[in-house]
Order: C-alpha cells, then structure tokens, then sequence
C-alpha cells in the first residue's frame, strides 16, 4: 500500500474526528501531490473522513485536471467541460489497482498544487466558519485578520469567495480567486473560506495543512466572539503585513506547526 495513502489515511482520521468539529459524515475531502509522477491521490466520493481506509483513496493525474481548470477559464464552465470532469473523476485509481470515483470538490485541490505550489490541500467543513461564511456579512467578516496568530499562521488576508455549486463552477472560483489573490498580494492565501460552504488550507506536508485549519477556526470562534460583544476589531493591515513577515514569525510559524499537530 501507499505510504501517502497511509499518511493521508492519518489526517483524514485527525480531521474527522468528532472533537474536533472539522467534518461529519461524507463532508470534507483531503490530497497531496507527488511532483515526480504529476500525480495526486485524492479521497473517493462519499467517503467519511474519520472512517477512511486505505483503499479510500484514489489517483488522478494533475495535467488534466489543470487542463479543464484553463479551458473554463476562458470557456466558462459548460456541460461539455462537466463531463470532462466526470470522466476524470470516474478514473480513480486506487493504491491496489482498483478505479473509483474521485471526490466531486477534487479541483479544489488542483489549484493548490498546480497555483500554490503546495503538496498538501485540505477541506473542511468547520461549523463556525460555515456560520460565519453562511452570514450576510460573510466577505466583511473575512476582510482582515483578528489577532496575530491567525496573521502568521493563516495569513494576513484571508480570501473569501462566495458560494459555487460543488463540481466544476466551485473549482473554476476557487482556480480565478486564487489568481486574483496572486496577483494582488504576490504570494498566496493562507486560508480560503468558501461561502455558504467551507474552509480550505494547505501545505508542503499534513502538519501544516492541520494546523492551520485548527487556527482559522479558532480565527472564526474569535469574530463570532467579538460580533456577539459588539463587533470585530480587524488587526490593521500594514501591521498584519509586518506581523506575518517578520524573520522572528515566520520562524514561529514553523514551531507553531510542529507544536500543533504532536
């Protein structure tokens, strides 16, 4: 069997566990690249995340899935690029040889590996996020960062994307979010908050891409906390921007990590 499916198998468990209020039943999907094979395993569709097997877990190559990214973003996302989805997705491979379906959210992480030049991509379903993404206020609320911690974990600026059905349109915002976040910033976003839907962060490893979906739920309890009492007090930009860059914590940044996922 796949050691990468064993380590996926190993996060897939972590974020579904009940405590930790990231996903239940089929919700939430995990992946990682291999840059070598220009391949990713991704989990199959309708899979619970704390029940995942190692058989759970299929492989797709990248190339493809980029190529229907680019071609709906110029086309738009039409049937026939749907079903050029489909037809991927039915082409899971198993670490045994086995095909299944792959997970209908699977561009998702496509843009990951292909825009962000990350390994690891992680989704959930956090209930205070999804609260808070599902408020009328939802892009106001995710303007900005709350405390320093989010900042240097999850970046100053959390991009925020209103709702797109599961599948391909979803991939399509998430593939033109993400280059318009590039473009304006020059890096790329820490966490992704999906409205009425979801969280999405990543990583080079599932350390990473763990700890900072447990700080940007933290991040989300927090602006629920100071909506109750009133209102959020966002950090200033130009210090979220100093915070998050400073050589001293982008070195904690590595130790938070470390620290949060023993």
């Amino acid at each position: 069997m796949s050691k990468l499916a064993k380590e996926l198998n190993e996060l897939a468990h972590k974020t579904g566990d009940p405590f930790e209020d990231l996903t239940i039943l089929a919700e939430g999907n995990v992946a990682a690249y291999n840059a070598q094979k220009r391949k990713f395993l991704v989990k199959a569709s309708g899979v619970v995340m704390g029940k995942s097997q190692l058989e759970d877990w299929v492989w797709l190559d990248l190339d493809p899935c980029v190529e229907i990214l680019e071609a709906a973003e110029k086309q738009g996302s039409t049937q026939a690029l749907t079903d050029q989805l489909n037809k991927v997705l039915h082409a899971g491979e198993t670490p045994d040889g086995k095909i299944r379906k792959a997970s209908i959210e699977t561009l998702v992480h496509v843009v990951a590996f292909h825009l962000m030049e990350s390994t690891w991509s992680l989704h959930s379903h956090p209930t205070p996020v999804v609260a808070l993404a599902s408020s009328t206020k939802a892009a106001e609320h995710y303007k900005a960062s709350v405390f320093p911690d989010e900042t240097v974990l999850c970046g100053p600026v959390p991009l925020f994307l209103k709702f797109a059905e599961p599948g391909l349109e979803l991939g399509l915002g998430v593939y033109n979010g993400v280059k318009d976040y590039i473009n304006r910033y020059g890096r790329n976003p820490g966490q992704i908050i999906l409205g009425n839907h979801g969280l999405c962060t990543f990583g080079t490893g599932s350390d990473e891409a763990f700890a900072t979906t447990k700080m940007a739920v933290k991040a989300a309890r927090v602006r629920i906390g100071a909506l109750s009492a009133g209102g959020i007090s966002f950090v200033p930009d130009d210090m979220a921007e100093k915070i998050a860059f400073r050589p001293d914590e982008v070195k904690r940044r590595a130790d938070l990590v470390a620290d949060k996922t023993k």
